[in-house]
């Protein structure tokens, strides 16, 4: 066994398909390498499809919808033409979202509807989770939700003032109890058709990484091309600068009440990434993700550790391996 084979959950040889699988449901978490499966293994045609719909229309069609008038025949049959023709061609068609989790912001409060909704017009798809150390995963969220639009300090991020009146959802640190979601597809799905894979395998595994997915699928394991990172992180000096900016022109969901608007402010201030590269020095970039850093650990700790050890449970993983706090005993 190679070291990365402890970072993938066990495969029964039986669960193989001799047939690809109708649907795969890739549903996030956000930040977790969810751009490099799209733009490359998903955009493989010798195993995979995907629709040629804009990927925003599978949040128009499965989560924007209000839940007194959703239809699960009508969502299904709006991919029913493309599900067609991937079977046709011995494909697995894809609908890979991250909103499909949730969205952190708002603590995930759509996320057990939206499951739900899947599960109605999907019931025979298969289901992929992608998860990532909680606490990289709210650093790289919080930069994130700097990105579209918000406007909180780190520690406003992480406490909601008043949150026992939830009156506006937003971010909580429960949204990333992954045992929880873990168990509700299990619920839905069936265990043997749910599979939960840590991003931290996939920057050290690619391949394996993929092979796992396909085995889900039923689908061959085939070799890929390793890819650079997907996304360009931004500098943190352009993210502390973006913070004031979004709270005087970028009116939105995360900033409400903006002084002004600036149509695509988001797009348009994004067009500052080579001045903030060349400016921002590298000794500055280095101290401002380490104060970052400790602030997470500080006000995180091992708050995972018993919600790590469940999903260890659920899922064959040896997360402690890949430096999750775990609880043992």
């Amino acid at each position: 066994m190679t070291d990365t084979d402890a970072f993938a959950p066990p495969v029964d040889a039986s669960a193989v398909r001799a047939s690809p699988a109708p649907v795969l449901l890739h549903v996030g978490f956000h930040k977790t390498g969810s751009t490099w499966l799209q733009n490359h293994l998903f955009a493989d045609p010798r195993r995979f499809a995907m629709p040629a719909t804009p990927r925003h229309r599978l949040v128009e069609d499965l989560v924007v919808p209000d839940p007194l008038a959703f239809d699960p025949a009508g969502a299904a049959a709006a991919y029913a033409a493309p599900l067609a023709d991937a079977r046709a061609a011995g494909l697995t068609l894809v609908l890979s979202h991250e909103r499909l989790s949730g969205y952190p912001s708002s603590g995930g409060r759509d996320r057990v509807t939206i499951a739900e909704r899947l599960a109605a017009a999907f019931p025979e798809a298969r289901v992929l989770i992608v998860i990532r150390e909680q606490r990289a995963l709210i650093g790289s969220m919080y930069r994130q939700h700097i990105t579209d639009g918000g406007v909180e300090s780190l520690g406003r991020f992480l406490d909601t003032p008043e949150p026992s009146l939830c009156r506006k959802p937003s971010f909580t640190t429960d949204f990333y109890a992954f045992d929880r979601l873990v168990a509700l597809y299990h619920r839905l799905f069936g265990e043997d058709r749910v599979l939960v894979l840590p991003v931290e395998h996939l920057a050290r595994d690619p391949q394996g990484f993929a092979d796992a997915i396909a085995r889900l699928c039923g689908g061959p394991a085939l070799p890929i091309v390793p890819a650079a990172r997907a996304n360009q992180r931004r500098p943190l000096m352009m993210q502390l600068v973006q913070r004031p900016f979004n709270l005087l022109f970028y009116h939105n969901e995360l900033s409400p009440g903006a002084l002004f608007h600036i149509t695509r402010f988001h797009k348009r201030y994004a067009r500052l990434l080579p001045v903030f590269e060349r400016l921002s020095p590298a000794v500055l970039e280095r101290w401002l993700a380490r104060r970052l850093d400790r602030a997470i650990a500080a006000r995180i700790g091992d708050l995972y550790a018993e919600s790590n050890a469940r999903t260890e449970r659920l899922t064959g993983l040896d997360l402690a391996a890949l430096g999750y706090p775990v609880a043992r005993g």
